[in-house]
């Protein structure tokens, strides 16, 4: 109130003297995302963009366009119109959401989908900013203190469950000093338990003096936990008290804004490592440590990148086999001889199981025991047909390593018919078929005894084979899951760095993501329909650029054909077999007179976009030639993809060329440029793929399984098989 009222007679002052002091005031501070999100509209965001919606869609889309110029370019909007101007994007978000999920605008999907996915990310970053800017420094550290001191409570009550189940567990909670600990963390102590957990956290860590019983104890999985939760909590407490510089930290948000609209555009790893170190930097500057960036961060920058999703009928098409088996019957059931002969017919299955912690499904087999027997007894000779239909299931899981089962269990249906009778007396008129009747009742009688002996022999018989079977295929299985899968990942460099695995009864999720420490990764995953009898791949740009930078092409010089030799050599060793991809170059193609020869420099030479219906390749690179070499050019190729008939056609359209370094005569550009494009256009003719693949190695009926749907939208490349 002082301050206002200097401020008034200070102001009432100036007017009375007809004059003010500008150069003596203070400029006004920037408020909330003024001078952090750029001037200019996102190309993907822009009117343009906008305006590939038509038809009914086009004047919502021409307003759309103009609320998200308002975000950017009105520099007047305070934080508060900043908040309802990002509430109002929300809305034409959701509406967005919503057609897309809806097959009656499945026509401007592509397109739609591809606006969503650029002014998703935008607002997400755009208000995790905003709230990061305003936030309250002492209520953020409060806040990140509590949840730390929420994980120590969690991590000391899960060791003391643990310790009290074992022999002399319980003295183990003084070494840990469990009471004193539990005394903190109940009366909420901040920097004042930092010596005795510091303490804690020192006597819990092994040391080359630490006895093997002790380090043993130490090394437990709940002890661990602890010990994490301590340093955690030791390290927040510490950071409680230093000074929060807001300057420090707008010019450490503009940076990661800047640097990820730079990297939105170039796909480069030299901007995305530039948004790792500006991300890094932010968590350390901020009071809530980074966590409301790091959420958008994590849905749209940091996340999966490849995805697949795969319907439980295909599942079971590709691990459907029926077998049959005929043999002998020989047996003693009842008092009588039983002899004949049985064929079994089994056909195997799966059946997939919700879980969110790994792929759970039962192996299943369905089968029949049809017999023909005769039971002989003294008295009498029972013929019977016999028709046990049975389900046998095997509970396996798969966690992302490996695959473990659990026992085998069945059930099963006896049915007994009795198809004859005969006794000594049958050929006796009258006697006979008083005899028969009898012997007829008499098996009728202990008809229920016999199915359920009939069904403990079918279960006897089939349940162990059936565990043993498949115990031992699953352990070949995570032999060459380890030996063709993760080790050749590892050694590649393409093993994921995150991972989900999960299953419901309809289909199963596989979502992985593939990104170094300076690099990023996946967004949102797209808006698909999941095909009732076969599977989604979901392929991110980011996952093919990451990919690509593992073959090392960077700095190297080389032919078209050395390219996609190196190319199809670095991923068939990856698959453990030969890429023969067979295509037809279309006839309209100029014929090259000498292949084309890439410089290539040493940083980002491929790179993919995915956007608006097509695959972008960009190429960085300078071309060999006998007279003189032309130098690093940015080219870019359109790919584009149609399904005719039973072909998968991938065609390039009009091929951009422009020169990293300008040259001083322009002319000498121009004719650079077409023939960068005439040898990059016979590089990359249109071809043509068979878009089935038949599945049938050791397969009964062979399964023909093709490529049903090519989007390209947001980012993301989706191809759907049936």
């Amino acid at each position: 109130m002082a301050l206002c009222g200097t401020s008034v007679l200070a102001l009432g002052t100036t007017l009375v003297s007809g004059t003010w002091a500008w150069d003596d005031a203070k400029p006004v501070q920037p408020a909330g995302l003024r001078g952090v999100l750029p001037i200019d509209v996102p190309a993907t965001l822009g009117e343009d963009a906008f305006a590939v919606l038509d038809g009914n869609w086009k004047e919502w889309g021409e307003k759309t366009a103009a609320e998200v110029a308002k975000l950017y370019s009105e520099e007047t909007l305070g934080i508060e119109a900043q908040r309802q101007q990002l509430d109002v994007l929300k809305k034409k978000l959701l509406t967005m959401e919503t057609s897309l999920r809806d097959a009656r605008y499945r026509s401007i999907h592509e397109p739609l989908g591809s606006l969503y996915a650029a002014l998703n990310r935008r607002l997400a970053m755009t208000e995790a900013v905003l709230d990061t800017l305003t936030i309250d420094p002492q209520k953020a550290a409060s806040e990140i203190l509590e949840g730390a001191r929420q994980q120590v409570a969690k991590s000391l009550k899960d060791l003391e469950t643990e310790l009290n189940t074992v022999k002399n567990g319980p003295a183990w909670l003084d070494y840990v000093r469990s009471a004193e600990i539990t005394k903190l963390v109940s009366d909420k102590k901040g920097t004042e338990a930092v010596p005795v957990l510091s303490a804690v956290h020192q006597k819990l860590s092994p040391s080359d003096t630490t006895s093997p019983e002790i380090r043993k104890f130490l090394d437990g999985t709940r002890l661990v936990a602890l010990r994490q939760s301590l340093d955690e909590f030791v390290k927040l407490a510490a950071a409680v008290d230093q000074p929060y510089n807001p300057e420090k930290l707008r010019a450490e948000v503009v940076a990661l804004v800047a640097s990820i609209e730079k990297y939105e555009e170039s796909q480069s790893s030299t901007d995305a490592a530039a948004a790792r170190k500006a991300f890094d930097a932010v968590r350390k500057s901020s009071p809530d440590r980074g966590n409301r960036v790091a959420a958008a961060m994590s849905t749209h920058y940091f996340n999966f990148n490849l995805r697949v999703v795969a319907s439980e009928k295909l599942l079971s098409k590709l691990a459907s086999e029926s077998t049959t088996k005929q043999g002998p019957v020989k047996d003693f059931i009842l008092g009588a001889n039983v002899s004949g002969n049985q064929t079994t017919t089994v056909t195997t299955g799966i059946d997939l199981k919700p879980s969110n912690d790994g792929i759970r499904l039962n192996l299943v087999i369905d089968g029949v025991a049809r017999s023909s027997t005769v039971g002989v007894t003294d008295q009498a000779n029972v013929y019977t047909s016999g028709h046990h239909a049975f389900k046998a299931w095997k509970p396996i899981l798969f966690d992302g390593n490996k695959f473990t089962t659990s026992a085998a269990d069945i059930s099963v249906r006896p049915y007994n018919q009795t198809t004859g009778v005969s006794t000594k007396y049958s050929n006796i008129p009258l006697f006979g078929g008083f005899a028969d009747s009898i012997a007829r009742g008499e098996v009728e009688d202990r008809r229920g005894q016999a199915e359920a002996i009939a069904a403990q022999r079918v279960s006897s018989k089939v349940l162990p084979e059936f565990n043993s079977e498949v115990d031992v295929k699953v352990g070949d299985l995570n032999k060459d899951y380890e030996a063709k899968v993760s080790s050749k990942l590892r050694e590649k460099d393409l093993y994921p760095s995150a991972a989900s695995y999960r299953s419901s009864e309809d289909d199963l999720r596989i979502n992985t993501r593939l990104m170094a420490e300076h690099e990023l990764a996946g967004g949102d995953g797209p808006f698909v329909a999941v095909p009732g009898s076969g599977f989604v791949l979901a392929l991110h740009e980011s996952l093919l650029n990451n990919s690509l930078d593992r073959v090392k092409i960077a700095g190297r010089t080389m032919s078209e054909d050395e390219l996609s030799k190196e190319i199809e050599s670095s991923f068939s060793d990856l698959l453990g077999r030969k890429l023969n991809i067979s295509k037809k170059v279309d006839e309209t193609a100029e014929s090259a007179k000498e292949p084309a020869t890439f410089v290539f420099p040493d940083k980002d030479p491929l790179r993919f976009r995915v956007n608006n219906g097509q695959l972008t390749l960009a190429i960085r690179a300078g071309l060999k030639q006998k007279d003189e070499d032309i130098p690093t050019q940015e080219i870019t190729v359109p790919l584009m993809f149609r399904i005719e008939g039973n072909t998968f056609v991938v065609e390039s359209g009009e091929v951009g060329v422009s020169p990293v370094e300008a040259p001083a005569n322009a002319g000498l550009q121009i004719a650079r440029a077409g023939i960068v494009r005439n040898k990059v256009k016979n590089a990359l003719p249109t071809r043509k793929f068979d878009r089935f693949i038949n599945i049938d190695k050791d397969r009964q009926t062979p399964i023909h399984l093709g490529l049903a749907q090519v989007k390209a939208t947001g980012g993301w490349l989706t191809l759907s098989f049936e």
